[in-house]
């Protein structure tokens, strides 16, 4: 009997003993299981959470990109706007200024255009009257203005029997003033002569009015002194045209005649205008 239980209770011992190692290996397997499909989860989470987190940055980057070119374009555009108005600006100040420089030259071809029209005019007029000019005429004398047309018109040096009228015009162009010479002299010892007394030449019996002779004296040396300056002018003139010459040599010589001619008479006045008013004081303290 107790055999009997001894191995009833040996073969329960045994049962449970294999029902608890059961146990065992199924919590065990339960467990590793667990484990396994909590690690699964776990790297499965954690994949996830990084491609969320890598497509939120990309997404960011995106944005950021989009943002970028969304500015570069904003700044472009307003770029493009800004160069497009200044574009504007410099077209509207160019048109301005093409306007202005149109105006301003139309403006100067009238001008020019008109003075072109009066030089043109000038020019006609002066053709026309150098036409009517005949040098060759010697019944009326040049004036000193017809006398510088006609030479400053000559293309080609003229013959001698026309440069021996031209000359014979210039020597009266020279001469003319000699008159006023006269009267300037005259009228400064007006007083004078209005006091004018006669008085016998010396060595002569004749009797002068002594002022009225002393004017006159000084106007014959004025006389005198021009036709000496002529005589030898003429000679040189003669001896120029009738040896080789140009036209440029015979302009030169008549200009520089007259010049010489307009400071001899100065000279001159000036001269006898002294020794005039001297004598006349003379003669006053003498009668």
């Amino acid at each position: 009997m107790e055999s009997k239980k001894n191995c009833t209770i040996i073969s329960l011992n045994s049962k449970n003993g294999n029902q608890k190692g059961t146990l065992r290996y199924i919590s065990f397997k339960l467990i590793c299981l667990s484990l396994y499909v909590i690690g699964f989860y776990y790297v499965f989470l954690n994949t996830s959470l990084e491609n969320k987190g890598l497509q939120i940055v990309n997404i960011s980057n995106v944005y950021e990109r989009n943002l970028g070119e969304a500015q570069k374009n904003s700044n472009g555009s307003q770029r493009k706007r800004n160069l497009k108005l200044k574009n504007e600006d410099v077209n509207k100040t160019k048109s301005n200024g093409n306007i202005k420089s149109s105006e301003q030259k139309v403006e100067e071809n009238k001008d020019f255009t008109n003075n072109d029209m009066k030089n043109n005019n000038e020019e006609n007029e002066s053709n026309n009257s150098m036409n009517n000019i005949n040098y060759n005429n010697l019944s009326k004398n040049l004036t000193e203005k017809e006398l510088y047309d006609v030479l400053n018109s000559l293309k080609e040096c003229p013959s001698k029997e026309d440069l021996r009228n031209i000359w014979t015009h210039t020597l009266g162009i020279a001469k003319e003033g000699l008159d006023n010479i006269y009267q300037q002299l005259k009228a400064s010892i007006q007083n004078y002569l209005d006091n004018d007394f006669l008085s016998r030449i010396e060595h002569s019996s004749h009797e002068v009015f002594v002022y009225k002779y002393r004017l006159e004296g000084h106007i014959s040396r004025i006389f005198q002194a021009v036709t000496n300056e002529e005589v030898e002018y003429t000679r040189h003139f003669y001896t120029l045209i009738n040896n080789k010459h140009t036209l440029d040599d015979i302009l030169k010589f008549l200009y520089s005649f007259l010049e010489h001619f307009k400071t001899l008479k100065k000279q001159l006045h000036k001269h006898h205008q002294k020794e005039l008013l001297a004598d006349v004081e003379q003669d006053r303290n003498t009668k």
